[in-house]
């Protein structure tokens, strides 16, 4: 059991290298708070540090504690993340919406600085909540195979008891790339699962949120879940579903276990009566952001750090330039999720899926880019970009262009917001032009 436990040192090492090497969409501290559920995965896969040594075992609980921080501390600051979007549900069902993505305090849900700067329709959050909380669920995955003819993995998280675990001669790994859907009851007679964990124990060393597969079969990504949720209905939807995931991240580790995007999606659709939607509706988005098995390699699914990760080249995160493109506003064909995929591939994968079903994505893809989409997604990851603000001369840009070979100027405001795109060779002749002169 122990030797599948990531050491401290090397739970401590890696912590440090991603703080070192990463910025993330988000306050420091919500910072840390993902960095530390990211350090489970890449310790389960035996990347960075763990240097292809895997530890199927750890648990963000033991993260927490190699990194000497308090468990009970952490997990409710996990929780008030989760707590303030709810906040914002009970708002709007009683008649007293907020226009932002903000908390009861006036604090950007999920640290967003930018979210205090986006108006929203919560009629239209509210769906998205309500789509992106339901489409994980064992049954709305089963059920949109059954419909739509495709194989989809699905599973749930549950409080084991790893001494249990280790006596049955499981492990994490097991639990979670086997198929269990057949024994989930005798996990439960025997006491693998715990169904409801006494307060005293609910920080036991022992008992630990792990997830078991039901079914095996590829998954969903969670960035056409967003994306197609905005085509399909608007910006404000894929931020409610967006929203949604982020409650799916976080609740792994909490105070209570319990399937809170769910439960939020449910108590929407008992509470307000005028979401206009139906799980026909939700079995939709599943198929949409569903991965064919042949697809699995090529379709990017990022994780709420990966979907908040700071591009070097651009300044942009995955989120933003996801939002840019439902917009049809300008956008870098970025590379994203952790297998460093071009961000149009998963574009075009959802305009299929969305004509395989006969609706159709109307977005506007910039002028400057329609060129790319010839292009390697080798040559578009290394494009060489220059950020300018509004007030930055052309002349000024253009010099910085010639001085770094620069490809493309990216016009940001104060706030970190895409305003624009230019391809310098527009108007480098001029300024050339007026220096033979």
């Amino acid at each position: 059991m122990h030797k599948k436990i990531a050491p401290k040192e090397l739970i401590r090492q890696d912590f440090h290298n991603l703080k070192s090497s990463e910025r993330l969409l988000t306050a420091p501290k919500i910072e840390d708070l993902i960095f530390m559920q990211s350090i489970e995965g890449r310790a389960h896969n035996g990347a960075g540090a763990f240097n292809k040594r895997f530890y199927v075992n750890t648990t963000i609980d033991d993260i927490v504690r190699a990194l000497g921080r308090s468990p009970r501390q952490v997990k409710d600051k996990r929780q008030e993340l989760i707590d303030e979007i709810v906040e914002f549900v009970d708002a709007a069902l009683a008649d007293d919406p907020h226009e932002r993505l903000v908390a009861e305090n006036g604090r950007p849900l999920l640290g967003i600085a930018q979210f205090k700067e986006r108006s929203v329709n919560y009629h239209d959050v509210l769906k998205g909540l309500y789509l992106g909380g339901l489409r994980d669920d064992v049954d709305i995955r089963k059920k949109t195979q059954e419909l739509y003819k495709i194989r989809i993995g699905y599973g749930r998280c549950y409080l084991i008891d790893t001494r249990v675990m280790a006596d049955m001669g499981l492990d994490g790994e097991a639990l979670a790339h086997q198929e269990h859907a057949d024994e989930i009851a005798h996990y439960k007679s025997c006491g693998l699962i715990i169904e409801e964990a006494k307060p005293k124990h609910r920080n036991s060393k022992h008992f630990r949120y792990m997830y078991i597969r039901h079914h095996v079969g590829p998954g969903q990504s969670d960035d056409a879940a967003i994306v197609a949720a905005g085509l399909l209905y608007n910006i404000d939807v894929a931020l409610g579903v967006f929203l949604a995931d982020a409650i799916d991240t976080l609740e792994k580790y909490v105070n209570v276990y319990r399937d809170q995007d769910y439960e939020l999606a449910c108590y929407i659709k008992d509470n307000y009566e005028f979401l206009g939607l139906e799980e026909k509706d939700v079995y939709e988005l599943a198929y949409v952001a569903a991965i064919g098995a042949e697809r699995v390699d090529e379709i990017p699914d990022s994780s709420l750090r990966y979907l908040l990760a700071i591009d070097r080249e651009t300044g942009q995160s995955t989120l933003e330039t996801h939002l840019n493109y439902i917009e049809g506003k300008p956008f870098l064909p970025i590379a994203i999720s952790y297998k460093r995929i071009s961000i149009l591939e998963l574009y075009d994968f959802i305009k299929d899926k969305l004509k395989s079903i006969k609706k159709e994505a109307v977005v506007t893809i910039p002028e400057l880019f329609i060129k790319e989409l010839g292009s390697s997604v080798a040559n578009v990851m290394h494009r060489r970009f220059i950020t300018v603000s509004p007030q930055t001369s052309l002349k000024t840009a253009l010099q910085k262009v010639e001085a770094r070979k620069g490809e493309i100027i990216i016009v940001k405001d104060e706030n970190g917001n895409i305003l624009g795109v230019l391809n310098p060779n527009d108007f480098l002749v001029f300024l050339r032009e007026r220096g033979r002169a």
